[in-house]
């Protein structure tokens, strides 16, 4: 370990060995039928170590060249944005950068006072891992105008976990925001595809004259 703080390379390494050799465990040892189920607490933990992992993957890939952002004059927090609130829309939450808390001013606010008071520090930071993976879903959803069931179903997922630890922090209602507003936008782009694809089935029951005849006109 660096004076700085940095972890070395050989380091991180035996680190990601580790960590390769404990997925292995895990996997070996989940049960073969896929409708059991496992402990709450477990899964929540999974879900954030996995999204801990893919944001570790995501730098090492693609942010690698980037500067560390580092405070300037006009990510100076204020009481009106209530934390450190990057031009951007991202924060750090406890030791957790934020990427794509962009879309949503509502968390921007909400986890910029709970950063700013350290209201419970642990479970807020893990709430907004869990919201990043959300909000990075309802991006790609957006971007692509298509959303399928697995996409809703891993979403609802993490708005489930999101909705607990809120329920865990006494601040369920100021997070209602996950379901009314970035659920909802999810699944209204799922049921506008399966709309198209029930308009395309429907369409393509019609008799050939019937068809022949919308088209001329």
């Amino acid at each position: 370990m660096n004076k700085d703080g940095h972890t070395d390379v050989a380091s991180s390494r035996r680190m990601m060995h580790t960590v390769i050799e404990d997925a292995r465990d895990i996997l070996n040892s989940l049960p073969m039928d896929q409708e059991a189920s496992l402990p709450t607490w477990w899964t929540n933990k999974l879900a954030v170590s996995s999204a801990y992992i893919n944001s570790a993957r995501d730098y090492l890939l693609y942010s690698q060249s980037a500067p560390t952002p580092t405070m300037t004059p006009t990510m100076t927090p204020t009481m009106e944005d209530n934390g450190m609130i990057d031009e951007g829309g991202n924060l750090m939450v406890g030791d957790y950068q934020t990427r794509h808390f962009d879309i949503c001013p509502a968390a921007q606010l909400l986890y910029g006072q709970l950063a700013e008071n350290n209201y419970m520090p642990e479970k807020a930071m893990e709430s907004a891992v869990l919201q990043d993976q959300l909000f990075l879903i309802e991006k790609k959803a957006i971007a692509a105008n298509s959303a399928n069931k697995a996409t809703v179903d891993k979403a609802q997922h993490y708005a489930d976990m999101i909705m607990e630890l809120a329920k865990e922090m006494e601040l369920k209602e100021e997070h209602d925001y996950v379901i009314d507003t970035h659920m909802a936008k999810i699944k209204e782009i799922a049921n506008m595809e399966q709309d198209d694809e029930a308009d395309t089935e429907e369409d393509n029951m019609l008799p050939p004259s019937y068809m022949m005849m919308q088209n001329a006109s």
